[in-house]
């Protein structure tokens, strides 16, 4: 039977969603704090956490961290009422589901016995490791495990994602987990193609359809038959054959450029894009018709900035390839070479992080750890120029909403409470006010946290492998522990 945890405070809740579970044979377990929460799923093996709004300031934040403990449980939020923007914002984040207070107990139920169909996917998560992908960061299992659930489904997918987020990568990788793995991938690249050749190229042509054209030619669309096709850059795809393409995928029927014969192609469209196609088509530069028509399953490739300590683990296993290439040992990072990489906001994504250590390797020449020093200037530069903005102050007012969230719904900004006075009238008033038991709770288990984590670092010597297996905390959860108290800097 499953194990569930409630993070929250709502005891209605708690009461009937625990009986309803209870009679099915499950277990509800309840913590009251998202930091009690966290330590539950460290000690406690759970398959679903049900997360109440309100119980911490950022959403995503809070799935991002339940998502990546050792168990990866999923996480359904419940809000007291329905909000569409916000509930898209936490699934997005990596929540499986958003549901409203009053139907969440019976919908909760519903869902778990899903649960053990959904939980045998994710086994083939960590497959992916296979084809080069690697991370563990919610944002970036969501999008792994819609790509696992759907690997036996013929559809067209449209893969959306910034520049350097590894959308090829990922092309071959639902390539190699289809039924047409044994047929052939074709990559077009649309953005390096010639307009006035676009359309010969992918349909082929006839002998002596054109200038040039001395013998007839195969087109790509015919070459990926049995196998899969891969745009790559779709949105470069010229207006003019945007209209033919759609029928070729409709039908999957054409006719080559100067050609009497119609041709068939048997193939699955692999698209890819870093533009917004929904902007496109709003300025009539993409068909709205061909969008619905690629894009049947989307996949949203997050931004390496936000996939937390995925850069990491990816920078760990870019020095294992690097070094198993040229036959010696893997190169160590040191803690501060660490904190530079999480800190650093990547606008190249992945392909600009491997460009970064195969610039480090070939400056750090001696020795076996990396240092920050080793590191590209652009990299330095880079981190002063985000620490500017980060200066101003959000940081403390940041640290007072999550106060107030977890006091009460009244939330001021630090630099409004300042100019009005605020603070200092309260400490006139109110000089000796015990405060709650919550509050209380919560400085003792930040000063238990922070005292704890910096004898760890200490016993460790800042080895990351020797600090997890010391405390028996995962990686990830070492490393979001070690950001709130600004250890890794």
């Amino acid at each position: 039977m499953a194990s569930i945890l409630m993070i929250g405070y709502q005891a209605d809740l708690y009461a009937h969603l625990s009986r309803l579970l209870v009679r099915e044979g499950h277990t509800l377990h309840l913590a009251s704090s998202f930091d009690e929460g966290v330590e539950y799923c460290d000690s406690f093996q759970c398959c679903l956490v049900v997360l109440e709004e309100g119980v911490v300031p950022v959403m995503s934040v809070a799935i991002s961290t339940l998502r990546s403990m050792s168990a990866s449980p999923h996480v359904v939020v419940v809000s007291e009422r329905y909000d569409a923007n916000f509930g898209q914002e936490v699934i997005l984040g990596g929540a499986l589901n958003y549901m409203q207070k009053g139907t969440a107990p019976r919908a909760i139920c519903a869902l778990i016995s899903h649960l053990p169909g959904i939980s045998a996917d994710e086994n083939h998560v960590s497959s992916f490791r296979e084809f080069g992908i690697y991370g563990s960061s919610a944002k970036l299992q969501v999008q792994l495990s819609i790509i696992s659930r759907s690997r036996s489904a013929d559809v067209n997918v449209l893969l959306q994602g910034e520049t350097g987020t590894g959308k090829e990568l990922f092309a071959k990788a639902i390539h190699r987990m289809s039924p047409r793995k044994d047929g052939p991938l074709i990559t077009v690249d649309c953005a390096s193609l010639p307009e006035h050749l676009v359309e010969s190229l992918l349909l082929g042509y006839s002998q002596g359809a054109f200038t040039g054209a001395a013998r007839s030619r195969v087109g790509l669309i015919k070459q990926a038959d049995g196998g899969t096709l891969f745009l790559d850059e779709v949105g470069e795809l010229p207006l003019a054959l945007q209209k033919k393409f759609l029928r070729v995928l409709h039908e999957r029927r054409y006719r080559p450029v100067g050609g009497g014969k119609e041709e068939t192609s048997n193939f699955r469209l692999v698209a890819a894009t870093n533009r917004d196609l929904q902007e496109m088509v709003r300025l009539g530069t993409f068909r709205d018709d061909l969008l619905y028509r690629i894009g049947t399953m989307k996949v949203l490739l997050p931004p390496l900035r936000e996939r937390g300590a995925d850069v990491i683990e990816i920078a760990e296993h870019l020095l294992e390839a690097r070094a198993a290439a040229n036959g010696g040992s893997p190169r160590q990072m040191s803690a501060d070479f660490k904190a530079r990489l999480l800190a650093y906001p990547w606008p190249g994504n992945i392909r600009e992080l491997v460009n970064v250590i195969d610039c480090t390797l070939a400056v750090a020449t001696d020795g076996d750890v990396l240092f920050a020093e080793h590191l590209p200037a652009t990299i330095h530069a880079g981190m002063l120029q985000a620490s500017n903005h980060a200066w101003s102050g959000p940081r403390q007012g940041a640290a007072h909403r999550r106060d107030g969230m977890a006091q009460g719904p009244a939330v001021v900004d630090d630099d409004a409470r300042l100019h009005s006075g605020e603070d200092i009238a309260v400490s006139i008033s109110r000089p000796h006010v015990i405060p709650s038991f919550r509050e209380a709770k919560r400085e003792a288990m930040e000063s238990f946290e922070r005292t704890y984590l910096s004898k760890l670092y200490a016993e460790a010597q800042g080895n990351v492998h020797n600090a997890c297996a010391l405390s028996n905390l995962s990686r990830a959860r070492l490393y979001e522990l070690m950001r709130k108290y600004d250890l890794l800097n």
